[in-house]
């Protein structure tokens, strides 16, 4: 009686199965080494069914993957409008600021100038007394100007404040702004970085099928020659 000895066993690269090797011992039974034929190529066609699935959820991921890319693509050109937006917004609000300076400094200007005409005027009045009732009248309506001046200085002081008000509020939203562009910054790096790694994926389980395929092929045309 002859004995003959072959070895049955492949390794796969799937998550969810595979084959340990052994050492099989074949009489000469025709049909037992059938049987074992036909388990085998069973198996090899589940690894490349296996693989196909795997390469169909890798297609879904980069295509889910892709959409958000372009979400994210939106979202940082509407948070660069808004940006520009702010900082137009930020620049008028100076300019009006300054604008806003330079009447305060003029009406300061104004009352210092007539306080010191009121002084000198006084001294006048002691010198020139026939020249008294028209002074008087000079500094009731100057003191007039000093109190129409300084209800003008009091909206502009109010005026101001809003503008500063409204300035620091336009500076918070610009900062919001600066921290959204960064987190969506960095949120469109790491959406491309799985991109590149579920394209990697796809190539590898393309390899990984052509693979599995060339070895069903090799497996069940040797299954058919030994039959």
């Amino acid at each position: 009686m002859h004995t003959m000895f072959i070895i049955i066993g492949l390794l796969t690269y799937t998550l969810t199965y595979s084959f340990t090797n052994g050492l099989g011992v074949l009489t000469s039974s025709a049909t037992e080494t059938k049987t074992n034929s036909e388990a085998t190529l069973l198996k090899l066609k589940s690894n490349i069914e296996n693989s196909k699935l795997n390469l169909e959820d890798y297609k879904k991921n980069l295509a889910l993957v892709e959409k958000n890319i372009q979400e994210v693509a939106k979202a940082k050109k509407e948070m660069d409008d808004q940006k520009k937006l702010v900082s137009t917004q930020l620049k008028e609000n100076q300019t009006s600021v300054k604008k806003v300076d330079l009447n305060e400094k003029e009406l300061n200007k104004l009352i210092l100038d007539e306080k010191n005409k009121i002084s000198q005027e006084e001294k006048k009045s002691k010198e020139l007394e026939d020249l008294i009732l028209r002074i008087k009248e000079n500094q009731k309506k100057r003191e007039q100007n000093i109190k129409e001046y300084e209800i003008q200085l009091v909206q502009i002081q109010e005026e101001k404040k809003i503008w500063m008000t409204r300035q620091d509020s336009i500076k918070e939203q610009e900062k919001q702004v600066s921290d959204k562009l960064k987190v969506i910054t960095t949120q469109d790096s790491e959406w491309k970085n799985k991109k590149r790694g579920y394209e990697g994926e796809i190539t590898r389980w393309h390899k990984e099928i052509d693979k599995q395929q060339k070895i069903y092929d090799t497996y069940k045309n040797m299954a058919e020659v030994k039959e």
